[in-house]
């Protein structure tokens, strides 16, 4: 019983049948008066005005509680639309990522590659092509003085110098935060300016950010893709097990 007053519609609909008695028992109950007052013949012009006064307003509120009801159900069925329609939308989304990604280019990709820079290079490439990134990078951990850090190794469409040395201590920063607790991490609002992509054209800043460690038996590297659409659950294990074969890939060649 509670279920069915929570719903508005239902409750319009249970309100405009007792106005509709309502109305029903006041014309009943005016029409009786004068029988119940003993009152003459001769009275019925008098009552005429309040008999149309009533039914006028009967009609006002009939037609009012209808309309309502009718917007209410145009609401629900437009809501429901809307849900359908998002719904279908990020389906379509979800296919066309799984479609338009595939492990074997990382892996073939991978079995060309010999040294340690053309392992990341090409595991990187093949990443952010198949993902339309806009940016990537991968960081390779490094030990000095008994700290540990990632320092950059390679890049995708980097806007940085070639002699540019970037680096982080791991806990610090999205990239030693990830490298630290040796989990992915995905950001789907990155702030203005945090990262900028620059072309010929201009410059725009990414949305998105996805920080995966590459690891074996210890964090190896970070791989870091910036995206200027959001990254569907099914590409973000694809980089994830990307970075798992770049890393078997170190593994077996140390």
């Amino acid at each position: 019983m509670t279920g069915l007053f929570n719903d508005r519609y239902y409750l319009n609909l249970i309100l405009a049948v007792l106005f509709t008695a309502g109305i029903g028992v006041s014309l009943y109950l005016i029409y009786s008066l004068p029988a119940n007052l003993r009152l003459t013949d001769g009275y019925q012009s008098d009552f005429i005005s309040i008999y149309s006064i009533l039914i006028l307003t009967f009609i006002l509120g009939a037609v009012t509680l209808l309309s309502a009801l009718r917007y209410k159900k145009e609401i629900i069925v437009m809501r429901d639309r809307i849900v359908d329609a998002a719904s279908a939308e990020r389906e379509a989304a979800e296919q066309a990522g799984k479609t338009s990604i595939s492990l074997d280019t990382v892996k073939s990709n991978l079995s060309q590659a010999s040294t340690e820079k053309e392992i990341f290079q090409a595991g990187l490439q093949a990443v952010c092509k198949q993902l339309e990134a806009g940016q990537g990078a991968i960081y390779i951990v490094k030990e000095e003085d008994g700290k540990r850090k990632v320092e950059l190794k390679n890049g995708y469409a980097l806007t940085i110098g070639e002699s540019t040395v970037i680096s982080y201590e791991f806990g610090e920063g999205l990239i030693g935060q990830a490298a630290a607790g040796a989990r992915t991490l995905y950001v789907d609002d990155v702030p203005q300016g945090y990262v900028k992509i620059i072309s010929g054209l201009g410059s725009a800043s990414p949305k998105y950010l996805l920080i995966v460690p590459i690891k074996k038996d210890r964090v190896l590297g970070i791989v870091e893709i910036a995206s200027f659409t959001a990254l569907t659950e099914d590409q973000r294990k694809f980089v994830e097990e990307s970075a798992e074969l770049i890393a078997d890939k170190i593994s077996t060649r140390a």
